[in-house]
């Protein structure tokens, strides 16, 4: 690839398949952030391939392309934002996330960086039985066990999915139900601000079902208190 043309040219140059490339991979970066090279091998190599060019283009729109070949990851980041340090790299699709997406995001994260090894670019599958436990090690697991719940587990990892952040293969509670993460959950927060994050959502998250827990717990309560009142009762004519 010669360096020296314009990208008029450049573009010129291009096959109508290469062409076709550069638009669907523009619209995937401007509608989620990034590009995964486990995901989209081709694209990613076209685009890793073509950074002065495409910095080029999307120079004007105030953005530039930021590629990681390690991770495996090609994403778009504001240039009026971008920070010194590399590991503090701010996308441009910002999304303001719930309390429960949020902490859900952290708890995946956590569970990608303990499974790391080996070639940092690929993909990690977990059971949804593992994001459960690792909530239950947050100390937020109360709640996540009635099909309500589930349904906003599945809503949550709906929006991770739309920013290529997790895959869902298959439906949340099937036994063949897989989640895919991918290395972009470590670099939609750095790593402060997700522990920041976690801090903060947890107190958050558990007041917001401490109602829920609460009334659960006086539930059981009455259960066992009738439970018991019925053995009593039960012992007393076999008594008599």
């Amino acid at each position: 690839m010669d360096d020296n043309l314009t990208f008029e040219q450049w573009y010129r140059d291009l096959s109508a398949r290469e062409q076709e490339m550069m638009r669907r991979g523009v619209r995937i970066l401007l509608s989620r952030t990034f590009l995964i090279r486990s995901k989209e091998r081709e694209l990613f190599g076209f685009f890793a391939r073509s950074v002065p060019y495409m910095e080029t283009w999307f120079a004007p729109m105030g953005y530039t392309m930021f590629v990681d070949r390690d991770y495996g990851i090609i994403m778009l980041r504001d240039r009026q934002e971008e920070k010194a340090d590399a590991q503090e790299i701010a996308a441009i699709n910002r999304k303001i996330f719930t309390i429960r997406e949020s902490v859900i995001f952290c708890a995946l994260a956590w569970i990608f960086m303990e499974r790391m090894s080996g070639s940092m670019d690929r993909s990690i599958l977990i059971r949804p039985e593992e994001l459960t436990r690792t909530l239950e090690q947050f100390g937020i697991g109360a709640g996540f066990r009635t099909d309500f719940n589930k349904t906003q587990i599945e809503d949550a990892l709906k929006t991770l999915q739309r920013f290529s952040l997790v895959e869902v293969k298959g439906t949340l509670g099937d036994e063949d139900c897989v989640l895919v993460l991918y290395p972009t959950l470590l670099f939609g927060l750095d790593l402060k601000s997700m522990e920041a994050m976690v801090n903060q959502k947890k107190g958050s998250y558990l007041n917001y079902y401490a109602r829920t827990s609460a009334r659960s717990e006086e539930e059981d309560e009455r259960e066992t208190e009738e439970e018991q009142t019925a053995e009593s009762h039960s012992e007393t004519e076999d008594f008599e």
